[in-house]
Order: C-alpha cells, then sequence, then structure tokens
C-alpha cells in the first residue's frame, strides 16, 4: 500500500504544469564613449547583486545619444560626458512625457597622453609630440566633445611647457584623425600612430596594452569634464533604471569609478527635479 502510494504521489507531482522561470528585466543604458570601460565593470557588479535586473550598454557620443533619445529610441539611464548635454533636454517632451527634468554629476576625467607599453619615443611632455616620428592620433569628429577638449588639452600642456608656439603644429600635424577615443586608442595600440590623445578612463580600460602619460591638473581638463546622468521621463524600466543610478552613487558603484580612472564626485551634484536615490 505503501509503495502504490508513493508511486500515486510521484505520477501527480510529474503532472505538474512547470512554471518558466521569469526573465530579466532589460534596462537600456546609452553612455558617452569615454564611459565604456566603468559602464562595463558597473554592468557586472550590477547584474552580480541584481539577477532580476540585465543592462544593455549602448555606447557613443553624447550629443549623437541625445539625439537619438529625442527621437524617441528606448532609453532607461544616460550618462553623457558634460552635464550640459542633459541640461538641454530639460522642458522638452515626446508623447506628453517630459524627456529630462534632472541630472547628477557623479565623477571626472581627464586628459592623458598614451604610448605603446614602454613609450619607445621617450615621450614625457606635450611638446614632445611635436619632434619627428612622434606622429599623433586624436579626435577630430565633429559632435564629439573630445576634438575640442584635445586642443584645449595641447594648447594648455605646451603653454605650460613654455613652448606656446608648438600648439598648432602638433594638432595640425595629427598623423589618424580618429572619428572617437575608442578610434585613438585602437590607432595607438596597432602602431598606426606613437602617441594618442584620449581620457584617462579609455586608457586605464586599454590596460597593459598602452602606457599612461599624466598631466597637472592645471592642463588635463579635470576641472572641465564632468560625467552626468539622469533617467529619462520616457523610460520603460523607471524603477530599475533609479535602482542601477543609486548603484552607481553608492560605495560599491565609487570604488568601480576609482579603479577604472573616473574620479567620483562627491557629493554628487545634483540638478533639477532628482528622486530620492
Amino acid at each position: 500500500m505503501v509503495l502504490i502510494m508513493l508511486a500515486i504521489a510521484g505520477c501527480s507531482g510529474a503532472d505538474k504544469p512547470q512554471v518558466p522561470a521569469a526573465q530579466p528585466v532589460v534596462l537600456e543604458v546609452f553612455h558617452a564613449d569615454s564611459l565604456a570601460g566603468p559602464m562595463g565593470e558597473l554592468k557586472k557588479s550590477f547584474e552580480a547583486k541584481n539577477p532580476n535586473l540585465k543592462i544593455n550598454l549602448t555606447s557613443g557620443r553624447s550629443q549623437e545619444l541625445a539625439e537619438r533619445i529625442l527621437k524617441g529610441d528606448a532609453c532607461d539611464v544616460f550618462a553623457p560626458s558634460d552635464p550640459v548635454v542633459i541640461k538641454e533636454m530639460f522642458g522638452k517632451s515626446i508623447n506628453g512625457k517630459t524627456v529630462a527634468a534632472w541630472s547628477v554629476v557623479f565623477s571626472a576625467n581627464e586628459m592623458v597622453v598614451i604610448t605603446k607599453k614602454g613609450n619607445p619615443l621617450g615621450i614625457k611632455q606635450m611638446s614632445d609630440l611635436a619632434k619627428d616620428g612622434a606622429s599623433l592620433a586624436r579626435v577630430t569628429g565633429e559632435k564629439d566633445m573630445a576634438t575640442n577638449r584635445t586642443i584645449q588639452f595641447i594648447t594648455k600642456a605646451v603653454t605650460s611647457e613654455g613652448k606656446a608656439d608648438l600648439a598648432q603644429k602638433i594638432v595640425d600635424g595629427a598623423a589618424v584623425k580618429a572619428a572617437t577615443i575608442p578610434d585613438a586608442v585602437t590607432a595607438v595600440k596597432t602602431g598606426k600612430a606613437a602617441a594618442g590623445i584620449v581620457y584617462l578612463s579609455a586608457a586605464v580600460a586599454a590596460g597593459e596594452d598602452v602606457q599612461i602619460i599624466s598631466f597637472p591638473a592645471a592642463v588635463n581638463l579635470s576641472s572641465d569634464i564632468r560625467n552626468a546622468v539622469t533617467v529619462p521621463g520616457t523610460a520603460k524600466n523607471q524603477e530599475g533604471a533609479l535602482k542601477f543610478v543609486t548603484f552607481i552613487l553608492a560605495t560599491a558603484g565609487q570604488e568601480i569609478l576609482k579603479k577604472t580612472g573616473q574620479p567620483p564626485i562627491v557629493p554628487p551634484i545634483k540638478e533639477g527635479s532628482v528622486p530620492a536615490l
């Protein structure tokens, strides 16, 4: 009798319909090229702590990403390399929904020079890029903020070195006119250029493939380059998006930013109707 009852119980259990596991909610995150390294690490850590949420990263030029959002592309979290990009979206709406009403400045960045590992040409300062053979890769994309920032960086650096007259020569003599910061990094890694001017975060992300030459705060634009974040009013997953922003601002997120060349701004600078984070 016991065996019969167990058999019946086993059969009844097998007949129960299997409930499919819930699929994680996907968060669409648009971010500046310069944030590729940090965002990749933030994604891994966040997903490990929140298995019900999955991050899909889209990298690009800040202004062009903003234009995509304004055209209706799905975006839950937007992180450009300049808070002005978000501010310019304030007051604009799509289908009655305000595109952006707030922003939080969460980290800084700076401009650096990179070379192949070992620095074969012995480049130590900006004016060394005017020497024969010191081919340079720099961003020249029309809508890329790194274009003007690179020129400002070159000008400030050579001026501080007492060689302001070399600025235009270095700018005009760029051997590789890169469309984006990642393209400039690739040019150095592949040997198409002896040096490149990129963001510190991009240089850190390149790892052992490049050597970083840093410059004083007075010339590296660290006081001007600021990364901001917002959750567009058109976001499909507001709750999850706010959770990700909260993670970026928390201690765990700040530690990741430090390690990836993006010193966190503490306390973060808030503007507009910022929700509880």
